[in-house]
């Protein structure tokens, strides 16, 4: 269960308990956790009036007591936000590992702007065009002012091929879900109404609200160091003091008496009066009893909370092989020039079986087919 005490009222102090309850959470979070624990302080501090961040907050510090008490799907979702699956973590990778490096030199520059242009352009013409026809409108395309957009600044070759790779490998219970068709040709080669190609703006704007959707949708790409950290976690090949919890550090009590009792507020016999018992007991719900740290006062009470475990070093490698494998890591082959992409995944090994347990398969293959009996040499 989460700590009994309640939640202080200065900001300051309350900004101090948010900084302790994320040094108990796992190594995996606890930095990502903790300096934006600090950002937010710092960006909220001057804020007037601080009510709703105050509330934020509140918030928040219930959420980490109780991802500290064990609930699992809480504690998951503070792993998805430190490696990038989810969250603001997830925006700076897809900004700094899918972003198109500067070009080296002028001539790089222009023919990035020719290029970015010449794909917006619409690819199909009239029937009965030329050839000439056809460069004579690539040299204006070529010489038109380009207007700046923030398609340029990323690198859709990239993304594209990490989009492929995702719908292939990704599942149902995972934070983002490719959903889109990531084919450009309906666009580029459409027409309106009127049976006409699209103008180039239109394209343009078409193009910008595809790859959009592509990258709201998409799982950006861990660092190298990262990512093979992240593995040797979850193949056991990391040191074992990653896997484990901080102990809590025991609450100060006051001198005079060894008890919470006076810390914690006294008892509102109003609240009994003036709202139903649902509102009053709602605290003590099982799937509110990690949020609020409220106990049953009967001890026939509701039962246990849902969805708290033991936070156990097994179930630590779980969680982050769970995340391992929604977690990409994409590389430029040097002589095709052509991205690959690579995935987490756990290798399911089957424990090897006791004698006692051959016995029962015996005479089975390991495809599960029934092996032929042997003949005998005995004759009858």
């Amino acid at each position: 269960m989460p700590l009994q005490i309640p939640h202080p009222q200065p900001p300051l102090h309350l900004y101090r308990h948010l900084l302790r309850e994320s040094t108990y959470l796992p190594a995996l979070c606890r930095p990502w956790i903790a300096s934006r624990v600090k950002q937010r302080f710092r960006d909220c501090r001057h804020k007037n009036p601080p009510t709703s961040h105050v509330k934020e907050a509140h918030s928040s510090l219930r959420y980490l007591r109780s991802a500290n008490a064990g609930n699992i799907k809480r504690l998951e979702h503070l792993c998805f936000m430190a490696t990038g699956r989810v969250g603001k973590r997830r925006r700076i990778l897809a900004t700094s590992q899918l972003g198109q490096p500067p070009p080296a030199n002028t001539a790089e520059l222009d023919r990035s702007r020719v290029d970015t242009l010449l794909e917006s352009a619409p690819s199909n013409r009239a029937p009965n065009a030329t050839d000439n026809a056809t460069d004579n409108a690539t040299d204006t395309a070529a010489q038109a002012p380009l207007r700046h957009d923030w398609l340029e600044n990323w690198s859709v070759d990239m993304i594209s091929a990490l989009a492929r790779s995702q719908v292939a490998q990704q599942s149902g219970n995972w934070p983002q879900n490719m959903r889109r068709v990531l084919d450009t040709k309906r666009i580029t080669n459409g027409t309106n109404c009127f049976g006409r190609p699209y103008r180039p703006k239109l394209v343009r704007n078409k193009l910008k609200k595809h790859w959009a959707s592509v990258l709201n949708q998409l799982l950006p790409p861990l660092p190298r160091g990262e990512w093979d950290h992240l593995a040797s976690l979850v193949q056991g090949k990391a040191n074992d003091d990653e896997l484990k919890i901080p102990p809590r550090r025991p609450v100060a009590r006051f001198i005079q008496d060894g008890s919470l009792d006076s810390a914690c507020e006294q008892w509102d016999w109003s609240r009994h009066v003036l709202k139903p018992a649902r509102v009053i007991e709602r605290g003590t719900n099982r799937q509110q009893k990690t949020l609020t740290g409220e106990q049953d006062q009967d001890p026939r009470g509701r039962g246990s909370p849902i969805g708290v475990q033991i936070i156990s070093p097994r179930r630590l490698q779980r969680i982050y092989g769970r995340i391992w494998a929604m977690s990409p890591t994409i590389q430029k082959h040097l002589k095709t020039q052509k991205w690959s992409v690579s995935w987490g995944g756990n290798e399911r090994r089957i424990s090897a079986p006791s004698t006692r347990d051959l016995l029962f398969f015996q005479g089975v293959a390991n495809d599960g087919s029934v092996l032929p009996k042997a003949k005998s040499g005995f004759k009858k």
